[in-house]
């Protein structure tokens, strides 16, 4: 299944590990939530503005550590045909314990974001089919 976010300029395409949850009228704004069929945590997927940052590997890692979640607890990088993939998983701080998982995309043109909370250990056992999930991205 592909789905499409034209107010994001994006196209996603999850696998069965991942449902879409009801999108309200009104709110397209906010993007999409995935929800994990196991885990049952979500993804936001939405598009990014990079600010300054520069498209590159190297301007998304910027991006990442700009967010400020709390210290890191990993953070990696790997590419997919034309997109390059950056991420981590944070501690914060509010959140009652719960860590985030932060993606961005680029082609080169354009950035797109996955992210969303969750207990350490579900955010751990996620990281692969989010990474695979990242990788379905195409930027419009």
């Amino acid at each position: 299944m592909t789905l499409s976010l034209p107010a994001h300029h994006l196209t996603v395409a999850p696998s069965d590990d991942w449902v879409p949850d009801p999108i309200a009228p009104g709110t397209e704004h906010l993007g999409l939530y995935l929800r994990h069929t196991e885990f049952g945590v979500y993804l936001n997927v939405r598009e990014q503005d990079a600010g300054s940052h520069a498209l590159t590997k190297d301007g998304l890692v910027a991006l990442l550590r700009e967010q400020e979640w709390g210290p890191s607890i990993d953070e990696w990088s790997t590419s997919a045909g034309e997109l390059v993939i950056v991420g981590g998983s944070f501690e914060t701080s509010g959140m009652g314990g719960q860590v985030v998982l932060e993606i961005f995309v680029t082609d080169g043109r354009r950035v797109a974001n996955l992210a969303g909370p969750g207990p350490r250990v579900v955010i751990a056992a996620i990281r692969p089919a989010a990474q695979r999930l990242a990788a379905t991205i195409r930027l419009e």
